[in-house]
């Protein structure tokens, strides 16, 4: 895909770095700019949450230094809608940003992509990436997460001439630093980072500047030919103030007159969009559906969706934590005759009225109550038409975590499972939308990383080169690939992979069973070197699933999903525990002892009375072998001081073709007799993900995998 790219500037050198990235790239152009600027002509400086406007009327001559047409709007609206995510309001400066954006759209007929220069503000980045998701733009963002310093250095090597047009921190002065350059001042910058701890490329707010050459600047140099400096604090320890520029000029390069000079294109309001308010409401409308329940037993629910005249067979299993802090939900279209977008749309609408069920017809955040979210498929090459419904139901705003496979061959055409957590907890989703060289885009309602619950989930990565979105070049670099996103997406969701984690599941592709690297092999040896090196010496081993599937998204080699402990972990420091142990609260999660039989394998990782998860795998897939892990799971609750009672979600993987029946079966029913004996009526079923191999070591001998997690209810 070749990305033709309109560059949000204020006119300094974050957005024209971010724009010589994205223009050095093979398949990116940059086409035109874009820029906000005060609605009054003689202001300098706004109190804006989102743009920069020291210096804005130098950026009329942009168009003659660049060649590029320069699309300009005054701020009509200001800092309104100020939470993290966020929400449309018309007086809010954003939609200026989109007026702004969507005439652009119309007048470059090429245009797909803008370019910004965010580099750590996720109040900007998810403002554009708003803004582009609404509009069908793809968000660019080179610069997203890179080093301060690398920043600068960049900034400097890139032959940027950058000069401060604003200083606002400790160890900057008006009067000494405005209208310097960059290169002048970036080992005063970095030695003021040292002292003060801000940040050396001024993403604290401790500078600002305006570009006067770069080498995007095909026809000319800005000349400041008359500044004044403009003081707003005298504060004795960091005073402030700006540059205000009041003269400037165009000085043309050799060979300029071979460019024809940019237009300056200001949009005003009542320009024309290309973009019908019912066109708008139609690419929103969800579909209305019908469903009559058949059957409902202990094997679960059954349902027929009539979409577009069209009947599907959903099957629908439900497991309730006793406490009601979590429960899992799994959706199953079992057809060979109706094709995978309406199996999908069918999933979806069940889903959506469980959902209104426990939340209210007219609770629509009950799809974001959804942390984590799995999709089976029988058939990757269907995974567009399957994900474009997903997209249509899962919300656009901190979406869950996301991880999709392909199952062995079992009838099964479309499998969704999610976990759901049903408490007050304060919840983080992570849902980097713009492409970068930080890690995998997600493009579309999923995001990185949720947390919720003392956990976060991280959703599958696979080992694809960020800033292209395409697979690494072999099995080995995949792996590896893989491994650092789910290490780079964890550290910036705020539970670090080498020191949080508490298990692991790897999936490897069988159609690479051939080749001589084992994927699952190469991403275990990587986990190990991770571990071992840790910053934190481990109080327990992470639990480790290792998965052979049918197929992975863009036919990967591998893909990691990592669950860590956020905070305090599940159920952490109460106002019953005293000071020492709210303290202590991470330190006492613990590993339980490994247990082997001839059948059976198990391992958790559990904080006493408060939560426990566990992996369990039999090597027969017999009756015998799932009483075995029944069992197992029956100690690991005992061992962490916990009951079939606080049992919050399981899944199961089975080989499918050692298993002659279906393993969930009999577990279900042995599950619903420990729980009925302690009087609990909530169903708890789950169901069983059919594979080629399975195990909790790279070998994958078992024939079944459980994963299982407890949490206590809080009193």
């Amino acid at each position: 895909m070749v990305y033709y790219a309109c560059a949000l500037t204020s006119g300094g050198k974050d957005g024209t770095l971010a724009a010589m990235l994205a223009q050095s790239r093979a398949d990116t152009e940059v086409v035109c700019y874009a820029n906000v600027c005060p609605s009054a002509n003689a202001v300098d400086e706004l109190d804006s949450h989102c743009f920069q406007t020291v210096g804005h009327r130098c950026v009329d001559a942009l168009g003659a230094l660049t060649g590029k047409d320069v699309y300009r709007r005054r701020l009509r609206g200001s800092s309104v809608s100020t939470a993290m995510a966020y929400e449309a309001n018309d007086a809010d400066e954003v939609e200026d940003l989109r007026a702004l954006l969507r005439e652009a759209r119309r007048r470059e007929s090429r245009l797909n992509a803008v370019c910004s220069g965010a580099i750590l503000s996720d109040y900007q980045r998810l403002r554009v990436e708003h803004v582009c998701a609404e509009l069908g733009l793809t968000s660019l963002a080179p610069l997203w997460r890179m080093p301060q310093r690398e920043v600068l250095e960049r900034v400097v090597s890139s032959g940027i001439d950058a000069r401060l047009v604003k200083v606002a921190a400790m160890g900057l002065s008006p009067e000494a630093h405005l209208g310097k350059s960059i290169a002048d001042v970036s080992e005063t910058l970095i030695r003021v980072e040292e002292l003060y701890g801000s940040h050396c490329a001024g993403e604290g707010g401790e500078f600002e500047t305006l570009v006067v050459d770069c080498p995007l600047y095909a026809r000319g140099r800005l000349a400041l030919t008359k500044t004044r400096v403009e003081k707003t604090s005298s504060d004795a320890f960091a005073p402030s103030g700006h540059l205000v520029v009041d003269e400037f000029d165009v000085v043309l390069k050799p060979g300029a007159e071979d460019v024809a000079p940019g237009r300056v294109i200001w949009v005003e309001d009542g320009d024309e969009s290309d973009v019908s308010a019912d066109e708008a409401a139609t690419a929103t409308a969800r579909p209305t559906f019908t469903f009559t329940e058949i059957e409902s037993d202990d094997s679960g629910s059954a349902s027929v969706v009539r979409v577009d005249d069209l009947d599907v067979l959903i099957t629908f299993k439900f497991a309730v934590n006793a406490s009601a802090r979590m429960y899992s939900m799994s959706f199953s279209a079992v057809t060979s005759t109706v094709d995978h977008a309406t199996c999908a749309e069918a999933i979806f609408q069940r889903m959506g009225s469980a959902l209104e069920s426990e939340f209210g017809a007219s609770s629509r955040d009950a799809w974001n109550r959804i942390a984590m979210t799995s999709v089976v498929l029988d058939d990757m090459s269907q995974f567009a038409k399957v994900n474009a419904v997903y997209a249509k139901y899962m919300p656009s705003s901190e979406p869950s975590a996301r991880a999709c496979v392909t199952s062995a061959p079992s009838g099964t055409r479309v499998y969704v499972d999610c976990v759901v957590d049903t408490s007050d907890a304060p919840r983080r989703s992570l849902h980097v939308q713009s492409i970068s060289s930080w890690a995998p885009a997600c493009i579309g309602p999923y995001g990185q990383a949720v947390s919720v619950g003392g956990l976060t989930y991280v959703a599958g990565q696979i080992g694809m080169e960020p800033s292209t979105l395409e697979l690494a070049a072999g099995i080995e670099a995949q792996s590896l690939r893989a491994t650092q996103h789910a290490v780079s997406v964890s550290l910036i969701a705020g539970a670090p992979l080498d020191a949080r984690a508490i298990s692991v599941t790897v999936y490897s592709n069988v159609k690479d069973i051939e080749e001589k690297t084992n994927a699952l092999i190469v991403a275990r040896d990587a986990l190990d070197a991770l571990f071992s090196s840790s910053a934190r010496a481990f109080s327990w081993k992470p639990l480790r699933v290792y998965i052979r599937a049918g197929d992975l998204p863009k036919r990967a080699s591998c893909e990691i999903l990592p669950v860590m402990i956020d905070g305090n972990g599940p159920c952490g420091a109460t106002d019953d525990d005293d000071d020492d142990d709210a303290r202590n609260v991470f330190s006492q999660t613990r590993g339980g002892e490994r247990q082997r039989s001839d059948a059976t394998e198990s391992a958790s990782v559990y904080r006493a009375s408060k939560f426990m998860r566990c992996v369990v795998a039999a090597r027969t897939p017999n009756d015998d072998g799932v009483v075995e892990i029944f069992e197992n799971i029956i100690h690991r609750l005992d061992e962490a001081g916990l009951t079939v009672r606080d049992l919050a979600h399981c899944r199961m993987y089975r080989v499918a073709k050692t298993s002659a029946r279906a393993p969930e079966k009999l577990f279900n029913a042995l599950l619903s007799a420990a729980r009925e004996s302690v009087g609990i009526d909530a169903p708890f079923l789950i169901d069983s993900i059919p594979v080629h191999a399975c195990g909790l070591d790279a070998d994958v001998t078992a024939d079944v995998v459980l994963e299982a997690y407890a949490v206590a209810q809080r009193v």
